[in-house]
Formats: C-alpha cells, sequence, structure tokens
C-alpha cells in the first residue's frame, strides 16, 4: 500500500452508538423497576403471612390458659390484657358464659394491634370435672 492511498474501512469496528445505549439503560430501568414491586410485594406478603402465623400462636396461648384453668377459677379469666409475642402486640380478651348442663363455654378473642388483621374469635368448652377420681375404687 502507498503512503497516499486511503485506508480500507474496517465495518467490524464501528462500536455502539448513543442511540443504543439509551435504548438499552431503558430497558434495564423497566426490568429493574419490575423487579423492585415484585420483591416490594413479597416482602409485604411475607410480614403478612409472619403475622398470621404469630395471631395463630396467640390463640394457641389463649386456648391453652382456657383449658388449663381450674373449673372453679374460670370466672377470673375474664377481661382483657394486652400482651406481646415474638412478633406482635395483641389484645387477649376472655368471656365465660353460664354454666349450662354442666358445661361452660370460654370464649378468648385475639384483637392485633395496628389493624393489620382482623380479630380471631376461639371458644373452648369446658365440663364440670368429677367429683372424684374414676381410678378410686372404694
Amino acid at each position: 500500500m502507498s503512503p497516499l492511498s486511503p485506508e480500507p474501512k474496517r465495518h467490524g469496528d464501528r462500536g455502539v452508538s448513543l442511540v443504543e445505549v439509551v435504548v438499552a439503560l431503558a430497558l434495564l430501568s423497566i426490568v429493574l423497576l419490575a423487579l423492585t414491586g415484585i420483591m416490594w410485594q413479597m416482602g409485604r406478603h411475607t410480614r403478612r403471612a409472619s403475622l398470621v402465623g404469630a395471631r395463630g400462636a396467640a390463640l394457641a396461648s389463649a386456648a391453652s390458659l382456657a383449658e388449663s384453668a381450674r373449673w372453679d377459677s374460670l370466672d377470673a379469666l375474664v377481661g382483657c390484657a394486652t400482651d406481646t409475642s415474638a412478633q406482635m402486640v395483641y389484645t387477649r380478651c376472655f368471656e365465660v358464659g353460664p354454666i349450662t348442663g354442666g358445661v361452660r363455654q370460654v370464649r378468648a378473642i385475639v384483637v392485633p394491634a395496628g389493624g393489620a388483621l382482623v380479630p380471631e374469635t376461639l371458644t373452648v368448652s369446658r365440663t364440670r370435672p368429677r367429683s372424684r377420681s374414676p381410678l378410686y375404687a372404694p
């Protein structure tokens, strides 16, 4: 090649234009925004699921308390108290119904604070215990 002749054109070394870069960045931002929305919804649903689990644990605790209380002291359960589980603050209320045929209904109501979940109600039927042990034979 002579020094006066023009250099041959190379079509493979053109690179990318500014328009291509802007289009690529716009597509990337749209994808990232969609992923951000999905992650936010997953976090919200995970939080709600953990609160529902905590409410279930609070109900199980209330049921255990209602079942383990002595028959004579069921009326001492009546009232409300604020309690805290690992993940939520809630109010637990007990109502005790009248004796009907030797059975009393103990109703436990768990109301989560903040209004994130609806209140949940649980009813436990308690029967009057026998006066003596069935294992005792005179």
